[in-house]
């Protein structure tokens, strides 16, 4: 086979994998996780299922390419949000966007981060890398923000006292996994604020904010805005 044609069959793969995708997707809006059917799918795309089996052996196969997929997409949102050199833009850049693209896309913010699926166990060898990179990217940030002097002291201190020591082992743990050394104090105030975030940002996804407040961008940009003015040493 030429090396023009393997490129034109790779070329037709990438393309017809993106449209399974986007098929499924769909599908994933019409019926939910739980209702994601191979059958409806290959219809939806006009090939026979049993040409879908070639990419995708089963359902769980799918559910664990868009979930993984989903993972990455955020992350690179994320962290083109979080690239900025000064340290309160960036970390404001990076929480906003992992609101953004969360409120744009809520069927695969709901996949990755919802209700799990009845029946389907996501396999970690597969998701774990993926999963994990945004919490490495802003841990990341964290740790330049403190290399920099730029996170409160009073706040640290105050969060040093009230962590435990089985909190403070297991956060050591999860970032000497991922290869990044931190003070235990950084660790909590870092997993605070995602954990504060990530529940922002699920109330809105999911319409819990709603009957509150229907205008949750500027309520969030509020939350955001008082999160990091607590966590940051004030400009000079």
């Amino acid at each position: 086979m030429t090396t023009a044609a393997t490129g034109l069959r790779a070329r037709r793969r990438q393309e017809l994998l993106a449209a399974i995708r986007a098929a499924a997707l769909e599908e994933l809006r019409r019926a939910g996780a739980a209702g994601l059917s191979l059958r409806a799918v290959a219809r939806e795309v006009g090939i026979a299922v049993s040409a879908l089996y070639r990419y995708f052996p089963s359902r769980d196969e799918l559910l664990t390419d868009l979930i993984v997929a989903a993972f990455d997409e955020h992350a690179d949102a994320v962290e083109t949000g979080g690239a900025h050199d000064d340290m309160g833009e960036a970390l404001r850049g990076a929480c906003h966007a992992y609101r953004a693209w969360a409120v744009a896309h809520p069927a695969e913010f709901g996949l990755a981060y919802g209700t799990p699926v009845p029946g389907y166990v996501a396999p970690p060898q597969d998701t774990a890398h993926a999963g994990s990179r945004i919490g490495r990217f802003t841990l990341e940030l964290f740790a330049r923000a403190h290399a920099g002097g730029h996170l409160d002291p009073d706040t640290l201190h105050r969060r040093a006292a009230r962590l435990s020591t089985g909190t403070a082992e297991q956060l050591e743990a999860w970032s000497m996994r991922h290869g990044r050394r931190v003070p235990t104090e950084v660790l909590a105030v870092w997993l605070d604020l995602f954990v504060r975030l990530h529940g922002l940002v699920s109330m809105e996804v999911f319409g819990l904010l709603r009957p509150i407040t229907p205008d949750a961008a500027t309520y969030a940009a509020e939350v955001i805005d008082t999160e990091l003015a607590a966590l940051l040493q004030p400009r000079r």
